[in-house]
């Protein structure tokens, strides 16, 4: 399809994955740019590390067409369609006796009635109207919060938790947060991502100790960021670039405020970088900046929130592997890596934010 045209898009969701950008439309279709999860039907074996001639054009995702909810992974991503779960991309794994998937969307059958999917690498996890959370994928590490003896295990719900709003996955460990504002954690450990105040892998949900109600959190590789009702923000796990605001150590195992001049009213992270979106519209990035996803028009990592002073009246933020995303009242723009045409017609290190097209 040629450039999307200003007036027919209006677009209510963001969602960066590994190599592939989503965007939900207020009409329900989705777009996809970029390799594989993308919904750009390809044949045989897929390179989700790259593409060698990408396509810098959207596409839009197969039957069905129309997505409550989308979560663009590694290489894989998985959309809500009337209450039912989809998947699609290059699942390596496949779901039980399912070895393989292509673009064109596969329903996961055994989660009725969801709201919400998160897709990892190997791991996913969905949530239904109720707020129960169903996982699957690769058991390893108890990533999947429940007991489970065989290694690549179907849709299953964990119990003994409550009622969850959201879900978010990172590097074989996973975390949700509670309808009544609470983040629980489990899975692996190795650098304090689950915030519990050690370094031993978790294969039950245990409640994160914060102080203060969450209303949204965000994961990297092993990095997390929490934000508060205030407009504060907390962040635990790997710190080895910078990804967690501090200079001081190279993780941390319990929550750290990160300091901002300005409330914030969204954060979001990426492999090993972090944003902010500040209420005034403002956007902060923060951590590694190997491929310009920092925004500020190079590639030198920052340890502190720094303010990327091209971008005013943001409304939303995704953060993929090495690539952004925002959303302004009139503009959809991207920066970072593009080297599967994630951002469309940009460089291949765009390294400051650049027009996906006009929306208003």
């Amino acid at each position: 399809m040629g450039t999307p045209k200003k007036d027919l898009y209006e677009i209510n969701a963001i969602s960066a994955g590994k190599n592939q950008t989503l965007a939900v439309l207020k009409s329900g279709k989705v777009l996809g740019w970029g390799g594989a999860g993308s919904g750009r039907i390809t044949v045989g074996y897929v390179d989700i590390c790259g593409s060698r001639a990408p396509s810098k054009e959207p596409v839009y995702i197969a039957k069905p067409s129309l997505y409550s909810n989308v979560s663009a992974g590694n290489g894989v991503s998985l959309g809500v369609s009337n209450q039912q779960p989809y998947i699609w991309g290059f699942c390596q794994i496949g779901i039980g006796d399912k070895e393989a998937f292509t673009e064109a969307p596969t329903l996961i059958e055994g989660i009725p009635q969801a709201s919400k999917v998160a897709a990892g690498q190997f791991i996913y996890a969905a949530i239904d109207q109720l707020g129960s959370v169903y996982t699957w994928g690769l058991n390893s590490e108890g990533v999947l919060g429940r007991t489970a003896t065989q290694l690549n295990v179907l849709p299953e719900k964990i119990t003994d938790i409550p009622p969850m709003q959201e879900v978010v996955i990172g590097d074989n460990f996973m975390l949700s947060l509670s309808k009544d504002h609470r983040v629980y954690a489990w899975g692996s450990n190795s650098a304090g991502q689950l915030g519990l105040g050690h370094l031993q892998t978790i294969s039950k949900p245990e409640p994160v100790a914060l102080l203060v109600p969450i209303t949204s959190i965000a994961v990297g590789s092993t990095h997390v960021l929490a934000l508060t009702s205030d407009g504060k923000v907390y962040g635990w796990g790997s710190n080895h670039i910078g990804q967690l605001g501090n200079v001081k150590q190279s993780y941390f195992d319990s929550p750290i405020p990160i300091a901002f001049p300005e409330k914030i009213a969204a954060v979001a992270a990426g492999m090993h970088y972090s944003l902010a979106l500040a209420s005034s519209g403002k956007v902060y990035a923060w951590g590694w900046n190997g491929f310009g996803q920092l925004g500020l028009g190079d590639l030198q990592s920052r340890h502190t929130p720094t303010l990327i002073r091209s971008l005013s009246g943001v409304r939303s933020i995704a953060a993929g592997e090495s690539h952004s995303l925002a959303i302004t009242k009139n503009q959809f723009l991207g920066w970072g890596c593009n080297e599967s045409g994630q951002l469309g017609k940009a460089a291949l290190r765009q390294m400051t934010p650049n027009i996906f097209f006009d929306i208003a």
